[in-house]
């Protein structure tokens, strides 16, 4: 077996890590844009677009990950002692990837819940918004609907 092929598996993690890393840093920012007075939807979607493509960028990373790996598991398994260094070195970047894994999980429930806060201040700021509407409205009809009622004794007549 080549050590290509381990070398291709320890980048592959590595790169796993980096964009971890990203994701993490996307998670802060929708946070930050969370938590903005007025929220901005273009920034929020902005981001979510970002974010989707670094999950993308993940899933492929999995994918390369696990095809490489089945082609050499078998090798690993049978000579262990010849790569030893490598399988630990692996291991370590395994044990990296599954606590930034916890830590984003964490993460993103924390955001849904900002999230969902700022979408309902945003439905509150928007329905105070309607009802202003709704009694300017009611008014401006109740005015126009009184028989007789020209405005006249709202002007100064004395000249």
């Amino acid at each position: 077996m080549s050590n290509t092929y381990i070398t291709a598996l320890i980048e592959s993690l590595e790169k796993k890590i980096k964009v971890l890393n990203d994701i993490h840093l996307k998670d802060e920012e929708q946070l930050s844009i969370a938590k903005t007075e007025p929220f901005s939807y273009d920034e929020f979607d902005k981001n979510s677009e970002e974010k989707g493509i670094l999950i993308y960028k993940l899933e492929k990373l999995d994918e390369g990950f696990e095809l490489v790996y089945n082609n050499v598991k078998e090798e690993l398994s049978k000579n262990k002692d010849a790569y030893k260094a490598e399988i630990k070195r692996m291991q370590e970047l395994i044990s990296e990837i599954t606590a930034l894994s916890t830590k984003i999980q964490a993460e993103e429930a924390r955001n849904k819940k900002a999230m969902e806060a700022a979408f309902k201040a945003e439905k509150n700021r928007l329905k105070a918004g309607r009802s202003g509407i709704k009694a300017i409205r009611s008014y401006s009809q109740a005015m126009q609907s009184k028989p007789g009622n020209d405005y006249s004794g709202l002007m100064d007549t004395k000249k």
